[in-house]
């Protein structure tokens, strides 16, 4: 059973009172009862296993058996700037992104964007993303649970990214460094932002533009990988090179 991520107000003295969607889940739809054990944590926090003690409508209350810290992160902190692309494609590359370990996603308009979504609608399209990294970072036992932010420009995510210490924008033209030699010339960086275009790729005035903020062109061969691929990809890579990938 995965991991529920629970507030901190829910922790009370050596047990834990689990109310809201969270309560509602685990009793009318995985029907947690009395005496079973279950993982709840906190984002970026401990991890608490629990033996389930009431099961009220609206509220499990339960003992801590046992706290697990946090263990050291090996993998950088990565933000990836994704191009906006068609809703099932964009929530399967949350869903794959969250698997892999990326700490923050950014939706990005780009000139070669093909979704653009109305003012209304980014709220909605917003938290149904959060929803699917927060579902994502529970069943792949994650010990936090990454960012999706509304969507920005591509010019307003690379100024954003001025202080990340490693900046690399994917680019399907050959003069770009080899991703695996760019990443094994360094040493761990710490914080790592990556840019993935939409299908068709960036401009090129897009990517002077990410390279006046020092953004460097990577390129993962003579492959052209759909955007949704290309994101599950350079991140197997990232967690291979910097991560805890055995």
């Amino acid at each position: 059973m995965p991991v529920f991520f629970i507030e901190p107000e829910a922790l009370q003295n050596d047990g834990i009172a689990v109310t809201g969607a969270l309560a509602h889940h685990l009793i009318d739809s995985l029907r947690v009862q009395p005496g079973e054990e279950l993982w709840l944590g906190l984002s970026r926090g401990p991890r608490f296993r629990i033996r389930v003690l009431r099961v009220e409508p609206g509220q499990l209350t339960a003992r801590i058996l046992f706290t697990s810290n946090p263990p050291i992160r090996a993998l950088p902190l990565i933000t990836i700037g994704l191009s906006l692309i068609k809703n099932e494609h964009m929530d399967w590359a949350i869903q794959k992104a969250t698997e892999l370990g990326v700490t923050r996603l950014v939706p990005l308009t780009t000139m070669r964007s093909v979704i653009r979504l109305p003012a209304e609608r980014i709220p909605h399209r917003t938290d149904r993303w959060q929803t699917i990294a927060h579902e994502a970072a529970q069943q792949s036992m994650r010990w936090d649970i990454p960012e999706v932010t509304a969507p920005i420009s591509l010019e307003e995510w690379c100024e954003q990214e001025h202080d990340t210490a490693c900046r690399l924008l994917l680019w399907e033209n050959p003069q770009g460094t080899p991703l695996r030699k760019s990443l094994r010339d360094k040493p761990n960086p710490g914080t790592l932002a990556v840019g993935v275009g939409p299908e068709g790729g960036f401009d090129a005035q897009e990517v002077t533009h990410a390279e006046r903020y020092g953004f460097e062109r990577v390129s993962m061969g003579p492959r052209i990988l759909r955007t949704e691929s290309a994101v599950l990809t350079v991140l197997a890579i990232i967690q291979y090179e910097w991560g805890d990938v055995e």
